[in-house]
């Protein structure tokens, strides 16, 4: 058995392990918390939930190393904290994502794991607790409850979209001007409060794109692995137009992410290059946007 399968196995026990439990907690999750202000909600259920996910996770691989939402740092089976090494296998947890839908009573949130070595995701699980419904990626493709699935082909105009940007943190009037101009656009343009499962309909085919900013490791890392998977396009790029991270800076000049996708803070995954290049536009980086379409075609691992 390759690594990657077994690593999606692993991970898709760990969100099949915690499932009941976060199904009798959505009658009940209880009381709510905020982290960064009152739009950033957290539950009792989000961290008891990490645990068992946690638990499952270093029972089957505990050399490996998690990143998770509720954690302060990076954990080791032993609570000692230690750097990854390039051959350790990591695993970004999301115990809950769309912690706000959960927590109001709304049914769109999943567990979302993955596992991933360098810089490379080469494993993901997008779990469904309340519809049993499991989305997984590993080296031979894309499923969604165990059959392939493969990205859209559309023009953008009869794609759906989904994003959670503008925000009430992240956003201004330029901002909110350009997300009018993509309703207008489009087919339509959802905002369903959970990246994860964003990111799964567009690799199920069932959205053409979605993208948001100021996002979190494991908030995207299942979703971009599905994505690729489907055969999408998959792109992480940097805030600053005129001052970019020199770790993310192609040899060609540009800002987009090639490596190390998982800690980009921006995203668009897409069907095509032109709802990707639309996405990134939308969230004012068109500088961006001219050079991923001038490009020739190609495939996701070429951007």
């Amino acid at each position: 058995m390759s690594i990657s399968i077994k690593l999606a196995d692993i991970a898709e026990g760990a969100a099949h392990a915690v499932s009941s439990y976060l199904v009798e907690a959505f009658e009940q999750p209880g009381s709510v918390e905020y982290k960064a202000d009152f739009h950033d909600v957290v539950t009792v259920h989000d961290k008891a939930s990490q645990a068992k996910i946690a638990e499952h996770i270093f029972r089957e691989a505990p050399d490996s190393l998690i990143v998770a939402e509720e954690s302060s740092h990076m954990l080791t089976a032993s609570g000692t904290p230690r750097d990854p090494g390039p051959d350790d296998i990591v695993w970004y947890v999301d115990p809950i994502d769309g912690t706000s839908n959960f927590a109001s009573g709304i049914n769109h949130w999943c567990v979302s794991i993955a596992a991933g070595r360098g810089d490379e995701i080469i494993a993901a699980v997008i779990h469904q607790p309340t519809t049993g419904l499991t989305y997984r990626a590993d080296e031979t493709g894309a499923y969604r409850g165990g059959v392939r699935m493969h990205v859209q082909n559309a023009p953008v105009k009869r794609g759906i979209f989904a994003t959670s940007y503008p925000s009430s943190r992240l956003g201004s009037e330029a901002d909110a001007l350009a997300f009018l101009n993509l309703i207008q656009s489009v087919r339509s343009v959802r905002r369903p409060g959970s990246t994860a499962l964003e990111l799964a309909d567009v690799a199920a085919g069932h959205l053409l794109a979605a993208y948001n900013r100021g996002t979190n490791p494991w908030d995207v890392a299942a979703g971009l692995y599905l994505v690729q998977q489907a055969g999408g396009h998959y792109i992480g790029f940097d805030d600053d137009a005129i001052h970019p991270s020199p770790a993310t800076q192609r040899t060609d000049g540009s800002h987009l992410y090639t490596a190390d996708l998982v800690h980009a803070r921006n995203y668009v995954g897409a069907g095509t290059k032109e709802a990707a290049a639309l996405c990134i536009e939308t969230m004012g980086r068109a500088d961006l946007a001219a050079q991923l379409t001038a490009q020739a075609p190609n495939s996701a691992s070429d951007l």
